[in-house]
């Protein structure tokens, strides 16, 4: 097993800076943005109708696929079957190759971008964390095994939406032994946070109608704004208020999903105008609330 590999990481031949998360290209041809449009849409998302709160992103030949920095509340597991996938977090980086399977534990700070523009594939899925006997690793790792891969691949297969599903019971034993089987071994070299920032990340995950102040969140923690901030950021790797905003984004991504419409979900999670809410979603996800609206909405669920 490796724990924690960098396979690629920032030198020579990759000096370009990561920059803001491009707007990926939904809808085209292998040939760009400025090719013919053809029916065929390289990235398909949708949540599991056999895992509940399972969201599924299955690439084919993507063209661009970058994200801001972000994080999950569950496991994220990443299958990449052509080309390659690079994942960077605040302590290092993993690049996804075909064979390997890459687990992101629940939480963990990270974005991600495509090496191989218009040669990319892969299956992903964001699994919930609840309802799983599999205790969280502190910090990403891969492995390449081929039957633990196929093992996932299988599974994947076997909970989109259209599949004939297995029962979930049966599809999350499937799941905690394949992460029972990949998650990481030994001590981690991660010291634990202090028992206040545990405690505010769980307040501003369960408050995401409001957007707090950062004297009000310090004040709740007991102790100095500075000291707050400075240890919220370095055990957690966003600011807190950067971490909210994210929080609401992920609920976001749920609410749509929901058929909520893009005003009301804006709303309903305080962003200041839909306008603002676009260009927070746009930078986390690389793509806009309507682009993810459309993707899970046309046609998406019966064909993924």
């Amino acid at each position: 097993m490796r724990h924690f590999g960098c396979v690629v990481c920032w030198g020579p031949g990759l000096t370009r800076p990561w920059g803001h998360a491009r707007k990926i290209n939904l809808i085209g041809s292998s040939r760009g943005v400025g090719g013919s449009r053809t029916a065929r849409r390289p990235l398909k998302l949708a949540w599991s109708e056999a895992i509940v709160g399972a969201e599924l992103y299955d690439g084919e030949d993507v063209q661009t696929f970058s994200t801001g920095w972000h994080f999950h509340e569950g496991w994220q597991l990443v299958a990449v079957t052509k080309g390659k996938r690079h994942y960077e977090f605040k302590s290092g980086c993993i690049t996804a190759e075909p064979g390997q399977l890459v687990l992101v534990p629940p939480r963990l700070v990270h974005r991600a971008r495509c090496l191989d523009q218009g040669n990319t594939s892969f299956k992903i899925a964001t699994l919930p964390a609840a309802g799983l006997n599999v205790e969280a690793p502190a910090a990403p790792f891969s492995w390449p095994n081929p039957n633990l891969f196929g093992a996932f691949i299988s599974l994947f297969e076997s909970i989109k939406v259209g599949a004939h599903h297995e029962p979930q019971e049966a599809a999350l034993n499937r799941l905690e032994m394949i992460l029972g089987e990949s998650r990481a071994t030994g001590a981690s070299d991660h010291p634990a946070p202090p028992p206040f920032v545990r405690q505010i990340e769980s307040y501003l995950l369960r408050s995401l109608d409001i957007v707090p102040s950062l004297d009000s969140i310090s004040s709740l923690a007991g102790v100095s704004r500075y000291h707050f901030a400075h240890a919220f950021a370095k055990h957690v790797g966003l600011s807190p208020l950067a971490f909210h905003t994210r929080a609401r984004l992920m609920r976001a991504r749920r609410l749509i999903s929901q058929g909520w419409s893009l005003a009301d979900t804006s709303l309903s999670l305080s962003f200041s105008d839909q306008s603002h809410f676009g260009r927070q979603f746009r930078k986390v996800y690389g793509m806009t609330p309507g682009e993810y609206q459309q993707n899970m909405t046309t046609g998406v669920h019966s064909r993924l």
